[in-house]
């Protein structure tokens, strides 16, 4: 039985989804599911090359996971590296009392400056100090600022408070620091203070 198993062909989709997984490639998983039926159907060779390619497919995506969960993807640097247009500002640069055209939600973002007697949708309240060292995790960064704007703001009617906080690209740019503001539900034409 072993020396007939030997003579069978490999499949030639299990070498496909072993090469598809060790690139990355997002055709893996299909070429997978095809390489087990033929391999079957047919008695073919190449279980453990779907296998290993299957793994090595899993561990690019936990990759990919991980890069995009701390901003650190190829896209998201290159946004971080353009030159901002007239008028715009780093999220993290903002100073208690700046109003600016803001972002819809909360986390690190580039914005619109404006004086606050022109029309904004959001206004600085406080810059909380996050300290030195490595970066923490983002997650316990984001909600722990937001804890802090949140009971350090005003109540005020038809107002959310947000919060810009770093990335690893702000964090290792020194921008250790998270932005509270005022994110209003309507254009505003004057300061909240």
């Amino acid at each position: 039985m072993r020396t007939e198993l030997r003579r069978q062909p490999v499949s030639r989709y299990a070498v496909a989804t072993l090469v598809s997984g060790l690139i990355g490639g997002l055709l893996a998983p299909v070429f997978a599911v095809v390489a087990v039926v033929r391999i079957r159907k047919q008695r073919q060779r190449g279980l453990v090359l779907v296998i290993c390619g299957l793994v090595a497919f899993a561990g690019w995506m936990g990759f990919l996971g991980y890069r995009i969960s701390t901003g650190t993807a190829w896209w998201q640097q290159r946004a971080s590296q353009e030159q901002l247009p007239e008028g715009a500002a780093h999220g993290l640069d903002l100073v208690a009392g700046d109003c600016f055209w803001s972002p819809v939600a909360s986390g690190n973002t580039d914005v619109f400056r404006r004086a606050c007697t022109e029309t904004h949708t959001a206004e600085a309240f406080e810059v909380l100090p996050l300290g030195a060292g490595p970066m923490p995790d983002i997650l316990d960064i984001y909600r722990g600022s937001l804890a802090r704007c949140e009971a350090g703001a005003r109540k005020l009617p038809e107002v959310r408070v947000q919060v810009m906080t770093p990335t690893a690209d702000s964090w290792n740019a020194g921008k250790h620091q998270a932005v509270c503001y005022y994110r209003f539900t309507t254009e505003m034409t004057a300061p909240v203070r």
